[in-house]
Formats: structure tokens, sequence, C-alpha cells
């Protein structure tokens, strides 16, 4: 029979009952039947819960004494997700451009630990470790899991919210204790911390706080970034942290650097060596010569010193990772030297996260822990540079200038540690998934992975 004659509307079905077939080839990018997430009573409300948990996290991540009660909520909201990706059929992992170095960096720290000073210990730092990894993979799930980008951007508010309470808390702490200009015999704080995780804070959420204040047009919105930013950067100049300082040095030639702004990097090396000379200048007069003082530089090239010759005995699996290692390896050389001066003892730990890393695994553990950080600011910077979308290039470039400051914080402190490091990993996952994927916004499309921008990567 001829179903010429048959509108075009009617003559497919038609087809389709007579042969019990579809006669449409499938469409290779459209996700099949297979791959669509099964929705099922109660999803809903779960997702919310997870994106909820996940703003909770970051914000959480501002507090250090809450980071106990963090990692309680986190391995709970973990088995949650990975419960959702078994019921509703989906892949939880997210393949990113950071993988190999990341995870081979997971698995070399493993494989040394049987050659540990303490293996028990080093074990247990690994676990930390593995947790931080934990989180990020999780934020990463969670918001390719909804509007990545509009999550993003939520995650941002839950930054500069965290950054207004903890630079509010910091000065009224200074204020109270009696702190002042005139040198840094009290220094800004974090709550129920010190000023060394106070300023790791502050070089995390500055450059985020600068990129909100230059995207977002709306008065009160700019307003509340302007005075978060403000109050965040007197709250660094109250910590009196040089290497916090250093780290936005850093991070401004970073920046001038990534945009191809010579004029702007020679700016910044001049009025860095003018403030130099002029805190020198006022502490000949008698004021901030505390600050002044380059005795914990010594001191720390000292105790690297010490570490350098364990590499040397040491070069491919170290002596054990974690930051009490060195304490371990050089408890007699450290209780020799307690009652000598600040300058000439040796000090209780590395205080540097790079320097712990080489000693306590080896050199390629140091390469691909230095990799990861070239890989996120690479990755960051070629999305920036590709994006058309000024409020995503703000957040991308945001965030890789974080990643500079952060990097460079750890190489005066062990600070790749606790609620830091999963503030860290929240921020690198929000500007990995802030990029609009260029697809079809069918079905299914939200739940693009990463693979484009990582084979984009090769």
């Amino acid at each position: 029979m001829s179903t010429h004659h048959l509108p075009g509307n009617y003559s497919e079905p038609i087809i389709k009952l007579v042969l019990n077939t579809n006669i449409t080839k499938p469409i290779q990018d459209v996700p099949t039947a297979a791959s669509v997430r099964v929705p099922w009573r109660g999803g809903a409300v779960l997702w919310k819960l997870q994106a909820y948990g996940l703003l909770g996290i970051t914000f959480m991540s501002f507090f250090p004494r809450l980071f106990h009660s963090q990692e309680y909520v986190f391995f709970v909201l973990l088995a949650v997700a990975l419960c959702l990706a078994w019921v509703e059929r989906i892949n939880p992992w997210i393949r990113t451009p950071i993988d190999l170095p990341l995870l081979g960096f997971v698995g070399w720290v493993l494989c040394t630990v049987p050659f540990a000073t303490d293996p028990a210990y080093s074990f247990t730092e690994w676990r930390k470790l593995v947790a931080q990894v934990l989180v990020f993979y999780w934020a990463m799930f969670v918001l390719r899991s909804h509007r990545r980008i509009e999550l993003s951007r939520q995650i941002f508010w839950a930054v500069v919210l965290g950054s207004l309470v903890l630079s509010g808390y910091a000065l009224v702490d200074f204020v109270l204790r009696g702190g002042t200009w005139r040198d840094r015999f009290v220094r800004a704080g974090a709550p129920y911390s010190d000023y060394n995780w106070l300023t790791t804070y502050l070089v995390l959420v500055i450059p985020i706080l600068i990129g909100w204040v230059v995207i977002h047009r709306i008065f009160w919105v700019r307003a509340l970034g302007t005075l978060t930013l403000g109050m965040a950067g007197l709250a660094q100049v109250a910590t009196y942290t040089r290497a916090g300082w250093a780290a936005h040095l850093v991070q401004a030639v970073g920046f001038g650097l990534m945009a191809g702004r010579r004029r702007l990097v020679i700016w910044v090396l001049a009025g860095a060596i003018a403030m130099g000379g002029g805190l020198y200048v006022v502490s000949e007069i008698g004021y901030q010569r505390s600050t002044i003082d380059p005795w914990t530089l010594s001191s720390r090239v000292k105790t690297w010193g010490l570490g350098f010759q364990q590499v040397v005995q040491h070069p491919l699996v170290g002596v054990g990772y974690g930051n009490d290692t060195f304490l371990k390896v050089h408890t007699s050389e450290i209780e020799a030297e307690k009652d000598k001066g600040a300058v000439e003892k040796v000090l209780p730990g590395l205080h540097n996260t790079f320097a712990v890393v080489l000693m306590g695994s080896g050199v390629p553990a140091l390469i691909l822990f230095v990799w990861i950080f070239v890989r996120i600011v690479s990755t960051l910077t070629r999305q920036w540079r590709r994006s058309t979308a000024a409020e995503t290039q703000g957040l991308l470039v945001a965030v890789a200038v974080v990643t500079v400051g952060f990097a460079t914080r750890n190489l005066f402190d062990y600070m790749f540690a606790g609620s830091l490091a999963h503030l860290f990993w929240i921020l690198v996952a929000a500007g990995l998934c802030s990029v609009r994927p260029q697809i079809s916004t069918e079905v299914g499309a939200g739940d693009l992975s990463l693979n484009e921008v990582t084979r984009s990567e090769h």
C-alpha cells in the first residue's frame, strides 16, 4: 500500500507500527535512553541537598575550628552522591585535565609509604591527601550534575560572605588585642587559629574579590564586594606576614604575564620595590623592626639545608610523607639547638610544602606536585582566552591567579592542609566547571563531562 498520500505527520508512525522498528538512525551526539538520568522519587531533593552541602562546606572552610564537622558532613554527602549515581545510572567519575598528575601524585606517595621513617604516620597523612582529592572530584560531580555555571557563581557568593565574616572577625580581634601599626607584636589571625592561616585564606580569596568587583554591575553587589575586598586587604596588612604579601606580589605579576600586560608587571615590581624601601626606612626610625628582621628566612634556609641532605640520601622515595617527618628524623638536632638564638636554631618543621613533598616522597613526587599547579593554571588560562563571556573570564582568571598565589604561599609554610586545602580544591573545581559548554541544550547536555576540555589540552 502506498503511503505517499498520507500527511507527513502520520506516515512515519504507521510504518513504525507495522515494522515494529525505528526507521530513524540514532544520532550519535544525542543521549540514548540508557544514558539519560533515570529520575526517582526524592532524587531532586537529594540533588538540592548536594548543592547546598557544597555551598555549606565552602563557607565552613573559612573556620578551621569547624574542620572535623566539615569532614563528617563531606563524607555523608559523598556517600549520598555515590548512591544517587548508582540509582540514577550515571557515572560519578569526572575526567579533568589534571587527572594524570593528581592521581599520579597520590599513587606515588602511597608507593613510598613502606619506605617511610614512620610508615603508620605517613599512611595517615596519605589518607588525608586522598580526602582532599575526593573533595575535588565530589565538587566536580556536583557541579556537573547541576547548572554548573550558576552553582559556580553561588560558590563565589559563599566565598564573598565567608571572606566578609573572616576579615571582620580578624580586624575586630586585632583591635581588641591591642594591635597597632607600629610593629607586629600583635598580629591579626583567623578564628581559633593564627596569622599564618588568615594570610593564606586571604591569598585564596582576594583575587576572587577583585574579580567579583570587576565583573558585577549591580550597585549593591559591587558595593558588597568592595567592602569585603577593603576589609580583606586591611586584614592582610594586619597579619604582618611577609609570605602572604609576597604571594600577592607573585599573583599580580602572574596576572600581568597571563594577560600579556608587560607595563602592569613593571608597575607592580616598581611598586613592590617602593613599598619595601619605605618599610625599611620606617624600620630605621623605630617602626616595624620585627617585620623587617630576616631571622625567620635565615632559620628556614638552615632547616631546608638539613632536609636537602635527606633528599640526597633518598632521592627516589624520600623518608616519609607528612609535615612531621622532619621532626621525627632530626629530633636530636632540634633538641640540641633549641636553646640557641632564633637565627641559629633549627625549626621543628620544614615550613615549605614543596620541601615536605620532596623530602618525604622523593623527586618524582615533587615533579608531579608541581605539574598539578602548572596544569591547573595552563588549563584555566587557555579557557579564559577562549571564553567570550566577561563573567566567566573573570572567574577563570581569578582561580588561575589564586592557584599561583597558593603555590607561592606554600613555599614558606606547610599550608596545603585542612580546610585551606578543601577551599582550594573547591575553587579549582568551580573554575574548571565555569566554562559554558558549546553544545545543544537538549536533555543530557548538562551532564557533559570535561572530556572535551581534557582532549583540547592535547
